[in-house]
């Protein structure tokens, strides 16, 4: 099996989506060895390895994650609200 979780993606996400994100990630690569082996047998092409992107591209796609967050935004609380 192939692990996907690491630090970058936990600094990018937090621990939880990116644990999410790696568990989907998974589940798709395992997904694709198994058709990679019978494809394997019966003499086709084999499907490329998952990339963490894609999967990720996906899931905004789909509404699974946020969309992305420009520099500005990413540290602004309460953007409209008047101090």
């Amino acid at each position: 099996m192939k692990h996907f979780f690491d630090k970058a993606l936990a600094a990018r996400y937090g621990y939880g989506l990116a644990v999410f994100i790696a568990a989907e990630t998974s589940d798709l690569q395992r997904a694709i060895d198994r058709t990679n082996e019978r494809r394997e047998r019966d003499g086709r092409r084999l499907l490329e390895d998952v990339i963490v992107d894609d999967v990720i591209s996906v899931m905004r796609k789909r509404g699974m994650l946020p969309g992305r967050q420009s520099e500005d935004d990413s540290n602004v609380t309460d953007a409209g609200a008047t101090g």
